[in-house]
């Protein structure tokens, strides 16, 4: 995944975000561990999931209203196997659910 270190998104106080496709990263976190970029490539992977990121940012912007940042199901499941860096590699479709 391509990475861009700015001043910018995310907001402060988060490392780093996947917004289609592309990690941004605060410049001060540079460079970005294997953990931080495996959470982020979780989530590309759950866009795909949902058909498309306009529809995977619709359901994370629902369950974040939901159940808040760390309760959101996209994030525990990011959250829980960002340290396993072979997830992606035998992670099943829609595994948040």
């Amino acid at each position: 995944m391509k990475i861009i270190y700015n001043n910018l998104i995310p907001f402060p106080g988060y490392v780093a975000m996947m917004l289609f496709g592309v990690i941004f990263a605060r410049k001060k976190y540079k460079p970005l561990s294997a953990v931080v970029i495996n959470h982020e490539a979780i989530h590309a992977a759950q866009a795909r999931d949902c058909k498309g990121y306009f529809l995977f940012y619709c359901r994370y912007l629902w369950m974040w209203i939901r159940y808040g940042y760390r309760k959101n199901p996209f994030e525990m499941e990011a959250f829980t196997y960002q340290s396993d860096l072979s997830y992606l590699e035998n992670r099943k479709p829609c595994a948040w659910q």
